[in-house]
Parts: structure tokens; sequence; C-alpha cells
């Protein structure tokens, strides 16, 4: 064998050395180690299956940087969800989770965080015995509404209501072992209570513990959603949350809405938001499909193809109809209660919601009864996870428009939008208003975030557009406008939107001050995140009719046709000297195309055939497609009545309106490809570029 030499030694020796540690010197120093110091799960003192759980956790990464860290919901040793997170250096940082165990049994918890892909830190584990509620002959469940904004503007009912109603219902849930309900009410009334009642609110986060009450909390304001985009029920569905976590509470995954209203479009915004459930009347269904609405089971599931859209992900909701007591496959079920929270004990407007013991004795009384007979008292979301774990099939929600309850009265939005009855009713104009106001908001907000880019402390800003959609979503009430509204009603809808209008004329003319604008007009386009200046404003120029029959009822009028950015804008004067039906109405043969209110990015079909009544449609954004391939979108902002479709027939924009000088606009686009429609009118209504 050959020996080496000293010298080769030595360079082989020193050839080694390089090899071996120059993946040394390729691999950085690291000291990105990562520890979770907190796991909490914020349950009732028993869980059942549909409960929804909140994960809290504690995040430190121990590094000399911050860093992008990913923590997973581990359930059962899998992935649940992800969120990202940046974590200062040596800095904890809460984070929390929600989950809805599905199914009886125990489940093992666990956070886990990643600082890379294949390096993380485990939390303890966390378990969780879940119960099934399997085993009654009957279930019982009960849903107060309660709208404190019965009588908005009015703070002694907004208080009568908590004292007189909302207090003597838990107490007497606290006095029945046995009995438990869901309370479903908005972000503004935990606010009341937090203001002025801590101790109600006190008394119902023990409630919440205890397992006797579960929360359902769907918005910030009783709003008439339907008739505004989606971008208005997320804000008020994020402020809600807010609160919610700053007072310590959970809500459930369930969602009702004041009026009980129904859009085909809740599934996407809903799933966004970590609500599996949406509760609404039957009677809407019945309604429009008369005999062919008949099925055992009230439990139906909604998808994004409801709403026809190119880009549906699929993601279910429940959706459980509030029926008449049944059978599902062995399994007995009625309602002891699902109405306003006020009447339980309280005559609500007949007498001026004081609290009646006769009413609350037999409510009482008849919730015993129901006991006595073997009910076993459940909330909503166990029961649907009880279907669930029988595996219980569910059927495709049967397709129909916009809806509320007792739809026999209101024809829908009608009542809301357009049946005006006192003579100082307007609901077009109170939603026109709101609708201004919101638009507002939008341009108001990307002026805020163009500054934050820009390294501008916009902190004050921030918290009074807070304040601004807050007032702006009380003022989307439904109260205003609908049942017989009284007059300061009306007025607090009026007044909140004066108030956030007039705050965001203050803080755009800061915020543009702070830019380097102050003497200059700018268009603001919220879609695109731009801004750029302007000169003037320039006149809109004229236009040619259109090839379309409009025709017009209600009182003398004109209209103007006009060259708009979209196409040709149409203008009707109307000069009423006394209140009249004002009709506007464009001839529509065969199916129509709308997108539905809180999915305004998409398309659904109705065909004449499909329903069985006329229904009146809100267009939260404005559009109705005709013949085809006509788009008639009507000017949300100007005045936003309802839509009329009397099938295949025609479409007619309809109000009972009041005398004076009114002021219609719509714009008219024919042959294009159907999104592009779609895309028009959403630049228009629901995310307009203004010049400010």
């Amino acid at each position: 064998m050959r020996k080496f030499a000293k010298t080769e030694k030595i360079i082989l020796l020193s050839f080694l050395f390089i090899l071996f540690t120059i993946p040394i010197f390729l691999i950085p120093y690291s000291d990105d180690s990562i520890r979770i110091t907190n796991i909490n799960v914020i349950k009732p003192k028993k869980v059942h299956a549909g409960n929804r759980l909140k994960i809290e956790g504690s995040v430190q990464y121990l590094g000399t940087t911050g860093s992008s860290l990913d923590v997973v919901l581990m359930v059962n040793g899998t992935e649940y969800q992800t969120r990202k997170i940046f974590a200062p250096s040596y800095q904890l940082v809460n984070i929390s989770f929600f989950w809805t165990p599905e199914r009886n049994g125990l489940y093992v918890i666990r956070l886990r965080a990643y600082s890379t892909p294949f390096k993380f830190e485990d939390s303890k584990v966390v378990t969780i015995q879940v119960n099934s509620i399997i085993g009654h002959q009957r279930y019982t469940m009960a849903l107060y509404h309660f709208n404190v904004q019965y009588v908005p503007g009015s703070t002694a009912i907004e208080n009568r209501i908590i004292e007189e109603s909302f207090y003597p219902l838990l107490k007497m849930y606290q006095r029945h072992d046995k009995w438990r309900c869901n309370i479903e009410l908005s972000g503004y009334m935990l606010e009341i209570l937090h203001q002025r009642y801590p101790q109600v609110l006190a008394f119902l986060k023990y409630l919440v513990s205890e397992g006797k009450i579960e929360l359902i909390v769907s918005n910030y304001s009783q709003q008439l959603l339907v008739a505004y985009p989606q971008t208005d029920m997320a804000k008020s569905i994020e402020i809600s949350d807010e609160i919610l976590n700053s007072l310590g509470l959970v809500r459930s995954g369930v969602f009702f809405a004041q009026e009980s209203q129904w859009t085909p479009g809740y599934a996407g915004l809903l799933n966004a938001y970590d609500y599996n459930t949406v509760v609404v009347a039957s009677d809407p269904w019945y309604h429009y499909l008369h005999s062919r609405m008949k099925t055992p089971s009230p439990l139906f599931f909604l998808d994004d193809n409801s709403t026809q859209s190119f880009s549906a992900n699929k993601r279910q909701v429940n959706v459980l109809l509030l029926t008449k007591p049944g059978n599902i496959e062995g399994v007995e079920f009625r309602w002891a209660w699902a109405y306003d929270g006020e009447f339980a004990n309280t005559y609500a407007y007949n007498n001026d919601f004081r609290y009646s013991s006769s009413r609350a004795q037999t409510h009482e009384k008849k919730l015993k009864r129901f006991e006595a007979e073997g009910d076993h008292y459940v909330f909503i979301s166990e029961f649907v996870a009880m279907l669930h774990e029988m595996n219980v099939e569910r059927e495709k929600i049967p397709k129909i428009p916009e809806a509320t309850w007792d739809m026999k009265k209101c024809n829908g939005v009608w009542r809301w939008m357009g049946d005006n009855i006192a003579s100082y009713e307007d609901d077009a104009f109170v939603r026109a208003y709101t609708y201004r106001a919101r638009q507002k908001a939008l341009v108001t907000e990307t002026l805020i975030g163009l500054a934050r880019s820009k390294g501008i402390d916009i902190s004050g800003e921030e918290q009074i557009l807070l304040n601004i959609w807050k007032q702006i979503l009380l003022a989307e009430v439904s109260d205003s406008t609908g049942w017989f509204p009284w007059e300061i009603e009306v007025k607090e809808s009026i007044h909140l939107t004066d108030s956030a209008l007039k705050l965001m004329d203050d803080v755009i003319a800061e915020l543009k001050m702070k830019l380097g604008y102050q003497n200059t007009l700018l268009k603001v386009d919220p879609f695109k995140n731009t801004i750029s200046k302007v000169s003037s404003i320039k006149e809109p120029k004229p236009a040619s009719a259109p090839n379309l029959n409009i025709e017009v009822k209600g009182g003398p009028y004109l209209i103007d046709y006009t060259i708009g950015e979209f196409g040709v804008t149409i203008t009707i004067n109307m000069f009423l000297e006394k209140k009249s039906t004002v009709e506007i109405k464009f001839p529509a043969e065969n199916s129509i195309m709308y997108s539905p209110s809180l999915a305004e990015n998409t398309l659904i079909t109705f065909n004449p055939s499909d329903i069985h009544e006329n229904p009146y449609l809100p267009l939260s954004n404005g559009l109705v497609i005709i013949n085809g391939s006509k788009a008639i979108i009507k000017h949300c902002a100007e005045r936003h009545m309802a839509m009329l479709w009397n099938r295949d027939k025609y479409v007619v924009f309809k109000e009972k309106a009041v005398s004076g000088n009114l002021t219609y606009s719509f714009t008219f686009v024919e042959d294009m490809f159907y999104f592009n429609f779609v895309y028009i009118a959403n630049s228009i209504n629901v995310y307009p570029s203004l010049v400010v």
C-alpha cells in the first residue's frame, strides 16, 4: 500500500476539514425556537356536539428578530385550522381559534407553532369529552330574538327591554335546572349591557358558562341586511365578534337575522365567519313553492352553487327551518318559542315594553308542561349536530329569492323598501341615504389605508372610522322602515347618517391634509385602492334614448338620458303633489338574472315556473338582467326601493311615494358577457369611485 507523504497528508486533512465544515457555514446560525406558553378552552361545564368552543393560546418566539409563524389547531392529531401571525422577538402573542365538534366522543386538542416547515413546537394537550344528546324521546328548542332597537332612537325603550324583558327571562331560566335556550341579540345590545347593565351582563356570562344559554350574535345592528352589500354585513359581524372577544363571551355558529331575512347568497359569507347553520322561517318556501314544499325534515343545506357562481367553492351551510312539531327518523322535536323575546313576558308595543306577570306566567307554564311531557331542552346547534351524528340525510334547500317571515303580510322586502304607510315614512330615501353613507365610508377607508402605507399616524382616524361604521350599521336597522315605524325611528336613521357623513367629511379633510392634497379634488377608487387628481367634475352629456320601452306611472315626470361612465344613465324626475304609488316598468320576458344579497359578485337565474308568486327583490347591487341581454342597474344611492318581478311580463320598481320632487336613476347596458354586467353594477353601487 502506498504511504502518503507528510505534505500530502496535510493537504488531504485540510481538504477533509473544508469538506465537512462547508455545510456548517452554509447553514445560518439559528435561534428561532418557539414555545407555546398557554392553551385554554373556553367552554360550558358540559360540552355537547354542536357547541362552539374557543381555544386560546399564547406563542413566544425566542429569536433575535421577529418572525412569521404558522400556528395550527390540532384536533385528534389532524390539522383543523391554520393561522399566520407575526411574533416580535421574545414577546407573547395571543391567538385564538374556534372549533365546533360535530359528533360525540373524546377529543385531543393542542396547538402547534411552526417557525420553518420542519421545525415546530407543540403545546400541552387538552382533552375534551363531548357528550351526545341522543337518547331522549322528544327534543325542544327555544329561540328568543331580542331587538334592543325595537324603537331606534329611544334610550328609554332600550333600557326597558333589558330591565323588563331580557333580565326577567334570564332569571326564569336560572330557576329551572333542565331548561336551556338560544338567545339572539346584537353586538350593540352587548355594548349597552356592558356600559349600562354590567350586573346583567355578568349574569348572562354565568348562564352561558353553566351551559343554560347559547348565544346567537349575527350582527352589530339589527339591519335590513338584504338591502346592502356583503361588505356591510362583514363589518357588522367583525365588530360584533370583537365585542364578544372583549367581553369574554363566545357565540354559537348559528345565524338568525332580524325579520328572519333570507337570501340565497348566505353560504359564502357565513362560512367565512364560522357560522354553520342558518335558522329561518319556513313560511317563504310555502309561499313561493306551495305544495312542492313537502318534507318531514326541517334540516337542509345551502352551498355556493346555489348562487351559480363560476368560482363557487361548494362550502355548505345548514339551513334549519322553523317548522311545526315533527318527527325525523323517530326523533320528535318542537319549538317552545321562536319569536321576539320581548313577547315572552311583555306585550311589547301595546304596553310599552313593561313586564307583564300574567304573560310571563303563561309562558313559564307552557315550558313546565313541555318538561312534564318528557321534553329534553337542547340548543339549536346541538340538535343540528345530533342529526348529523344520526346521519340524517339533508336535501339541498329549494331555490327561492330573498324573503322574510310573514310573507302574506309583508310580500318580502316590499314591507321595508317601498310600502310606506305613515305620512312621515320614506323607505326609498332612508335606504338610499344610508347606502350613500356606506359608499363614502369605503372611500374614507381607502384614504386611511393609503396614509398608513406612507407611515403616517392615522390611529385617531381609524377609531373614528370604527364609530362611523357603527353609526351606519345602526342607521341600516330594519325598524326605521317596515312595520309601522314611529316617527322617531325614521328620524333616528336619518340622524345617524347625517352624523356619519359629517364625521367622514372631517376625516377626509384631515387625511387629505396629511397626504398633501388639502387643496385638490381627488377621485378615490375603493375597488382598485387608488387615488387620482381631478381638475373638476364634468357635466354629463346628453345621450339618445335606448331601445327600451319604459312605462312610468304615479304622476307628472320628465326623463333625461345622458352618457354615463358605463352606459346610458336614465334619470326620471317626478313631481308629486300628493302621496302616490310610483311605478317604473320595463318589459321582461322569460327569465331574469340578478345578484343575490350578500353575494353581489355572483348571479342567480329565475324562470317563471321556478316559483308560484311574484317576488319583490331588494337588488342590493341594483342589477337585474332582462330579456337575456339587457341590464337595468338601479342607482341604490338615489332612491333604493324594491323591484317587483311580474313573472314572464315585466319588472317594476315600485313605491308608495311621499309628495314632492323625486329623482330615480338607472344605468342601461346591453349585449355584454353577463359578469361584465355584475362588474358595472358593483362599480356603480357597491364600491363606486367618488370625488372628494
